[in-house]
């Protein structure tokens, strides 16, 4: 019971710290926006580099904080959902958005499809989005060349399978043991910028757990890696 107690009190800390970090970390993003804007009349070269770093880092520590928050939510049973009918082929376009700079500058095709006929996925949309991305930044940060291949696959009744694979060096044996583990981040260092917390498995992990489906590695060798997102089929929705 005791132990119980502790871990009760120490989620609730941590929900506050979170809380209480949004106000100084809002108030640094919009002061850099506006150095960065110009609204504190112009920069010099070596003023503006340093406001955009300054800009650039405090969206990241935003982004650690709201996955952190997520996380630790999602864990307790505490995220709400929300189900409705979207087509998947359309969202997995629009959520591989933010990754496509960094696909170009290292020449990786990016190909998505779906399988042809399928109806309109249901699930929370605003959470496999970040299930998805989580996977794709996963797959881009590690891949220096070649392919990376979105799959969404529909069998009827029964359940949506989305494949994400890509052709990087693989994850290390020793670092299988750790993969879905918070915070691991093994000893290959990502050079994009994504959060970097070591949050990102683990919370695409736990947010499909919330929408009663799983993430699974399926392979991973020198030639790529292969993961999958697994979603019982919803009743459709008109919401």
């Amino acid at each position: 019971m005791a132990n119980s107690e502790i871990t009760s009190d120490f989620i609730h800390l941590l929900r506050k710290f979170g809380h209480d970090m949004r106000v100084p970390l809002n108030t640094l993003i919009s002061t850099s926006d506006m150095l960065v804007q110009g609204a504190y009349d112009a920069l010099t070269p070596k003023q503006e580099k340093a406001a955009t770093r300054l800009q650039r880092n405090s969206y990241r520590l935003l982004a650690i904080l709201d996955d952190f928050v997520t996380y630790i939510k999602a864990s307790e049973g505490e995220l709400d959902i929300s189900l409705k009918s979207f087509d998947i082929k359309e969202k997995l376009e629009s959520w591989a958005t933010p990754m496509k700079p960094i696909l170009d500058s290292k020449n990786i095709s990016l190909i998505i499809e779906t399988t042809e006929s399928a109806p309109m996925i249901v699930s929370d949309e605003n959470l496999l989005k970040r299930i998805i991305q989580a996977l794709l930044w996963n797959a881009t940060s590690f891949t220096e060349s070649g392919e990376i291949w979105v799959s969404a696959e529909y069998f009827p009744d029964s359940k949506w399978l989305i494949h994400i694979k890509d052709t990087g060096t693989g994850i290390p044996s020793q670092d299988l043991p750790h993969l879905f583990e918070p915070f691991w981040r093994g000893e290959a260092r990502p050079q994009v910028p994504t959060a970097g917390a070591g949050l990102g498995l683990p919370l695409a992990r736990v947010l499909a757990q919330v929408l009663k489906g799983e993430v699974k590695l399926e392979k991973t060798s020198s030639s790529g890696t292969h993961f999958c997102v697994e979603l019982a089929v919803q009743p459709q929705t008109n919401l």
